[in-house]
């Protein structure tokens, strides 16, 4: 083996190593985040009813988005909701588990001295379209919170969407000091479905 061989030999390990590294802190974060995150339950809405798992995933919708400009306490000028920019939407809990969505933002927002009012949650997402609205001066837009798709296992995707079809289903929910949600399960029927730790 030439010494140009053996850098380039070098040079991929170090690459493939890398790259390791970084999926490995990307499952880290995420398990870390599913098992001390803070848990909310949420009130799902299967965005397509008839065809509800598409493979061994669903897509959900949920309450908190579309979002109307004019609903919240606190929104950012329309011309910055712009398609890809990151925000963070602060929501609070309303009956049977429906969130509604109370303030939006560029940047996280401070917790109140006394805590968290009323169990509001800030939530770290993506805007994904932006509309105008009816009303003057309204801009209506969607965020992707990366809680959209529950992937399932192999094989059980059938029974649960004759499930969901019977039941309401909930998203549980682990949400991150920083705004970061992952989703952990769902609960169908009363029943929680939670993926098992990877460690």
């Amino acid at each position: 083996m030439t010494s140009r061989d053996k850098t380039l030999f070098a040079w991929f390990g170090a690459v493939a190593l890398l790259q390791t590294a970084v999926l490995g802190k990307i499952v880290w974060d995420r398990q870390s985040l599913v098992k001390t995150g803070r848990e909310i339950v949420m009130q799902v809405q299967p965005v397509d009813p008839r065809d509800l798992f598409r493979g061994e995933y669903v897509t959900l919708g949920y309450g908190i988005s579309p979002i109307v400009s004019t609903a919240l306490a606190q929104s950012l000028p329309a011309d910055a909701l712009r398609r890809g920019e990151p925000v963070f939407v602060t929501i609070r809990p309303d009956a049977e588990l429906s969130w509604k969505a109370l303030a939006v933002s560029q940047v996280l927002p401070a917790p109140p001295a006394s805590g968290p009012a009323s169990g509001d949650v800030t939530l770290k997402g993506r805007i994904q379209s932006v509309w105008p609205g009816e009303l003057k001066d309204a801009v209506n837009f969607t965020v992707d919170f990366g809680i959209e798709s529950y992937f399932v296992q192999e094989g059980r995707g059938k029974l649960l969407e004759q499930q969901v079809r019977d039941d309401k289903i909930q998203a549980l929910v682990a949400v991150g000091p920083d705004g970061t949600a992952a989703l952990k399960g769902l609960v169908i029927g009363g029943q929680r479905h939670e993926d098992p730790p990877l460690f």
